[in-house]
């Protein structure tokens, strides 16, 4: 495992793996702009102007007579056909660069999504890196709403991010999560996981009811910063995380003791915040049964993403 930690401006280009992504992402993000997976070649803008050259190539061929009255017989035509060819041709790539700019301008306004000028721009204009995970790039844009979505939640909770100290730790535990979710999705492909359209609707509209519906969720989301095709994008990682770790991990033979209970409610009762009435062991009992067992889960899953880490290359650039 190599992990270096520097500073590091230069712009990158998308892959997919990612990837998401691929992904990918990918791919994909690489970047993959609104869907994680679609890369469209740039290579398909000059193909008219390139057939266009091919056709004046093929017909500018001498034309190969016996006799002078033969080639006066048949020049004018191929002439003339050359010319038509021509006229077609230019006219073609004058309707090619109309409809380009055309839909370019409509891909700016968001009303058709053809991929085609988001992979341009993404050639000429890379977007930079926060990290590289066995080849594929962690967008420095991904980073940035990860991390302010932490340092929302850590506000509300009380936590001040003012301080130097979680603020470090903040940011650590940003780009950690990005890492550890590029890894989780690699393996998943690895093992030729997918996710279909109809699951990624099924849980899309479990958030919808879990948030009290439509305007809700769009509250939130623009609380957090995200759209939906983003958010749309991060219920199919979820999905395919949770698939491949229900595989990867056993988790099975997770126990949770009288003794694990009694130990977690005595230091729970330790700790708790002077004026702070804990409630009787068996009011909670079995919520921190279920809590400690999602803690020993969670152990095995940590386990397992070390073991990732070790055997990968990471690069980490901010």
């Amino acid at each position: 495992m190599q992990e270096n930690n520097q500073t590091n401006d230069t712009p990158n280009s998308s892959t997919d793996d990612t990837s998401v992504v691929p992904t990918n992402t990918n791919a994909t993000q690489e970047t993959v702009v609104v869907t994680e997976n679609a890369a469209t070649s740039p290579h398909t803008i000059v193909t008219a102007s390139s057939d266009a050259s091919s056709t004046a190539q093929t017909i500018n061929e001498p034309v190969v007579t016996t006799s002078d009255a033969v080639t006066t017989a048949y020049a004018a035509p191929v002439v003339v056909k050359k010319q038509v060819l021509m006229q077609y041709g230019i006219a073609a790539l004058v309707i090619l660069i109309m409809g380009g700019g055309l839909l370019y301008a409509l891909e700016q306004q968001g009303r058709v999504n053809t991929g085609i000028f988001a992979a341009v721009n993404g050639l000429v204009n890379p977007e930079p890196a926060a990290a590289i995970v066995n080849g594929t790039k962690i967008s420095k844009a991904d980073y940035d709403k990860n991390l302010a979505q932490l340092q929302t939640a850590a506000s509300a909770q009380g936590g001040d991010v003012t301080d130097e100290s979680i603020q470090s730790e903040i940011k650590k535990q940003a780009i950690d999560v990005l890492v550890n979710t590029e890894l989780l999705r690699q393996e998943a492909y690895k093992d030729g996981a997918l996710v279909t359209d109809e699951q990624i609707e099924a849980r899309y509209q479990e958030i919808l009811t879990s948030v009290g519906g439509k305007e809700q969720l769009t509250a939130k989301m623009t609380e957090l910063g995200i759209t939906e095709p983003a958010l749309r994008k991060d219920i199919e990682g979820e999905i395919l995380i949770q698939g491949h770790l229900s595989k990867a991990v056993d988790t099975s033979k997770i126990t949770v003791t009288e003794k694990d209970i009694t130990d977690a409610y005595a230091q729970i009762s330790a700790t708790a915040a002077t004026g702070v009435t804990i409630p009787p062991l068996a009011e909670i009992k079995t919520q921190l049964e279920a809590q400690l067992k999602t803690n020993k889960e969670q152990e095995l899953v940590n386990a397992y993403i070390t073991k990732l880490r070790e055997g990968a290359k990471i690069e980490v650039l901010i």
